[in-house]
């Protein structure tokens, strides 16, 4: 008596029968017709939502986007004074468009939002121009009138585009005045101008500082975030 033996003519036995039965009920342990996979088509959109600060409103928004099937891409969120801000690019399927619009609508009546679809949906590929030169731009000191407007304006007027920013207002240390902070990511695309001179900028944005009575810097980086807290100065 071999049990090895035993077992694989138990085993034989069985498949034979099963392959007798398949073949006289004429069923297919296979299909031969291809099998496709469709994906579902989807469109891009810019949310920006602005409202009074209140717990929860990123985790809302979020599970709108995904209940209905959506992703999330690059997001910014920010609190203003006793406000929220919260802009976010999202893709969701063409066919869940309505209902993800009607869901925003009914649920985020505190909330003043608005949606924008992107041009590259589909499939589109969008082009990202190529950065010949990045910097980051430092302002502190007093507060002027125009001051953001000011510094914006020299730095597009040298063929540099504000890719980021931020601005904040405190109470100096000493003194009782006001103190303005702003901070951001300046960026020139490939290929640069012929006069594009970095140290004419910079020294063209120091004299803004002396006439606004501030401390105005531009600095080369190879980075497009900040580093550290905006508010440690």
């Amino acid at each position: 008596f071999n049990i090895n033996e035993t077992i694989i003519m138990f085993v034989s036995s069985g498949a034979r029968r099963l392959v007798n039965h398949l073949a006289r009920t004429n069923t297919r342990l296979y299909s031969n017709t291809p099998i496709h996979h469709h994906a579902a088509e989807t469109k891009k959109f810019i949310i920006n939502a602005v409202g009074t600060d209140r717990l929860g409103i990123v985790s809302d928004m979020t599970k709108y986007v995904t209940d209905v099937g959506g992703n999330i891409g690059d997001s910014q969120a920010a609190k203003l004074g006793t406000h929220f801000s919260l802009m976010m690019l999202i893709e969701i399927p063409t066919n869940q468009v309505d209902v993800f619009q009607s869901t925003l609508k009914e649920n985020m009546q505190d909330m003043n939002a608005s949606i924008y679809e992107t041009t590259d949906s589909g499939t589109t590929t969008a082009t990202t121009p190529q950065i010949a030169y990045r910097g980051k731009f430092y302002l502190k000191g007093a507060d002027n009138p125009g001051i953001v407007h000011k510094v914006t304006s020299m730095l597009s007027k040298n063929g540099l585009s504000v890719d980021k920013m931020e601005t904040s207002e405190s109470i100096a240390p000493y003194g009782g005045t006001m103190l303005f902070k702003m901070k951001g990511i300046a960026t020139a695309a490939a290929p640069l101008a012929a006069g594009f001179d970095v140290s004419k900028i910079q020294s063209q944005l120091a004299e803004l500082g002396d006439d606004l009575n501030c401390d105005i810097t531009l600095e080369d980086s190879a980075e497009d975030e900040f580093q550290g807290s905006f508010y440690a100065g």
